[in-house]
């Protein structure tokens, strides 16, 4: 994590619509190459697939893409990612454990806003990278911004999203609890005030999940490429097909969202795999 801010402005959307429509894209991979693959799946064939049936099928007013954009921090992987993405609908990025986009900050930040701003609801993206570190961490700059957000919340009698690649939950899965948000407990004694208008959506456990923890609704949602076993010891890899969120936001809080799987049998992981660094 840089002592630098990474994410900064804001974004305003369907500033007179009474929802807010939004996709959630995670865990890519890319590598910036056609080729590159994640424990034998080719994760731009993934990616592609997963990201164009998002576009064709959701009228998203902004797409968030929630880390590990890289496989390994690769230059190129993020110009792919932009390529994929295309110029139709706006979208924020979060960096991931796996992720170099510091160096890159000039070229996309106007991807690398700190909220997102609409009608009823605002989004708030918090960084939880830590440089050579697999797991989380909230940084002081990142709970001020969490403080700062949620202020503006209740000021304005809205309901808060907030996204983060690590989640701030565990999953009953030992290996990945271990890389989950070290001071998670900071974060929820600032959203306690809102916490049934707050939602928390997360990348990087490569599975789905759904629940309420401390009051605050939590999700996590499926990679474009390889999905994790949940409730596994150690790594696992699980059968399931890649996947996308997508999340319809109303008036008082209320949330619509459902877990979009894309299939392709010519493109599977392999499932016998023990881990990856």
């Amino acid at each position: 994590m840089s002592t630098e801010s990474l994410l900064s402005g804001d974004v305003v959307v369907a500033a007179e619509a009474n929802t807010l429509s939004l996709v959630q894209v995670t865990d890519t991979h890319l590598t910036g190459t056609e080729t590159g693959c994640l424990l034998g799946m080719n994760t731009a064939r993934s990616a592609r697939g997963v990201i164009d049936a998002a576009l064709a099928s959701e009228s998203a007013d902004c797409i968030l893409v929630t880390g590990d954009i890289a496989a390994d921090g690769q230059p190129e992987a993020y110009g792919q990612l932009e390529a994929l993405l295309g110029t139709l609908v706006p979208s924020l990025w979060l960096p991931g454990n796996h992720d170099d986009v510091y160096s890159h900050k000039d070229r996309y930040a106007p991807n690398m806003k700190r909220r997102l701003r609409a009608k009823h609801w605002d989004v708030v993206m918090l960084e939880t990278q830590v440089e050579g570190e697999v797991g989380g961490v909230l940084s002081t700059t990142e709970l001020a911004a969490l403080r700062s957000a949620v202020d503006d919340a209740r000021l304005a009698n809205k309901a808060l999203l907030v996204a983060t690649h690590h989640p701030l939950r565990r999953l009953e899965s030992a290996w990945l609890d271990e890389q989950s948000v070290k001071n998670a407990s900071e974060a929820l004694d600032i959203l306690k005030p809102i916490a049934d208008q707050t939602a928390v959506i997360s990348g990087h456990v490569h599975q789905e999940s759904d629940e309420v923890i401390n009051g605050v609704r939590m999700m996590t949602t499926p990679s474009t490429c390889v999905q994790f076993a949940p409730r596994s010891q150690d790594f696992a890899l699980d059968s399931k097909d890649p996947g996308y969120r997508r999340l319809v936001l109303h008036p008082n809080a209320r949330i619509e969202t459902q877990v979009v799987r894309i299939s392709d049998e010519e493109n599977r992981p392999l499932l016998t795999s023990s881990g990856y660094h």
